[in-house]
């Protein structure tokens, strides 16, 4: 597990170096707390429900105004491998279908903040677009979440409903055909931002 997280924050390094600009002298940078920070996936087929949680996660918040919610940037990443589900089925279904032996990780970069609420006690509700790849297809998908401010913590809480096939991923099937998972996912999450230095971490 070690090595995989740290293949993940090196990947980071590479999306920061390669992609994303700061203002460092204004902007605030806050990164994941992988252990308290959730992503659950759920699903659907013709005979039950399942689900996969993200075991191994990582990302980058900025600000440019941290009291107001004036987010700058933000980018968050997944590793595919860690997606696990209750069952060992399960888990090698969701990892076979999204390509984890090609596309080592789910990357989502936002793209533009198009509405801010402030609903006070810390607490704003974002309207945004972001790009989000997944085995290698990337879309960009409206999200709605919102933000919760605590001192220099932040915490992210939202939902999305996505369908596999916009992925280029074929819905998979199980039980010699039997079983056949339906093309709508949900993806919740709860994601927390700490005032640390990922490179520092890493180093």
């Amino acid at each position: 597990m070690n090595t995989q997280i740290n293949i993940l924050q090196k990947l980071f390094i590479c999306i920061v170096l390669m992609g994303l600009v700061f203002n460092s002298a204004q902007a605030q940078m806050l990164h994941l707390e992988n252990e308290n920070s959730f992503l659950t996936v759920f699903g659907s087929s013709n005979l039950h429900g399942w689900k996969v949680d993200a075991n191994t996660k990582n990302g980058l918040i900025s600000f440019n105004n941290l009291q107001s919610c004036e987010v700058e940037s933000l980018t968050f990443a997944v590793l595919t491998e860690s997606l696990k589900g209750a069952k060992p089925g399960i888990t090698s279904t969701a990892v076979k279908a999204l390509k984890a032996d090609k596309y080592k990780s789910i990357l989502y970069s936002l793209v533009e903040v198009k509405n801010v609420i402030d609903k006070g006690n810390g607490v704003f509700e974002l309207e945004t677009l972001g790009d989000l790849v997944i085995a290698g297809t990337k879309k960009t998908i409206p999200l709605n979440f919102d933000v919760t401010i605590n001192g220099q913590k932040v915490t992210l809480n939202g939902k999305v409903q996505l369908k596999l096939t916009e992925f280029n991923i074929t819905p998979p099937t199980g039980m010699l055909g039997a079983v056949q998972a339906k093309d709508d996912v949900f993806v919740k999450f709860e994601t927390s931002f700490i005032n640390n230095n990922l490179v520092n971490n890493i180093l």
